[in-house]
């Protein structure tokens, strides 16, 4: 079963652009954050990433859970709201 922890740190990756500014943005050590990202990609047996000059890329998988983890947490949002309405 994925761990939706280690799926929230990659959308942090993803979004701030980086694992040293998602790991300022979550109060967490670069090395936590590049372990977690480790552990997905293993479970997941793909690559996320791919290093180009000093940046990150999406590979093509990236891209394919990043859409699916977008929709994860929108409906797990949509949840928190009916249930506390």
């Amino acid at each position: 079963m994925i761990d939706y922890k280690n799926l929230h740190y990659f959308c942090a990756v993803v979004r701030e652009g980086g694992v040293a500014r998602a790991s300022e943005r979550l109060h967490l050590t670069p090395q936590t954050i590049s372990g977690q990202l480790a552990l997905l990609e293993d479970y997941l047996g793909a690559e996320l990433f791919t290093r180009v000059a000093r940046n990150l890329e999406l590979t093509e998988i990236g891209r394919l859970v990043l859409s699916f983890a977008n929709e994860i947490f929108s409906l797990g949002g949509e949840l928190e709201e009916a249930v506390h309405l």
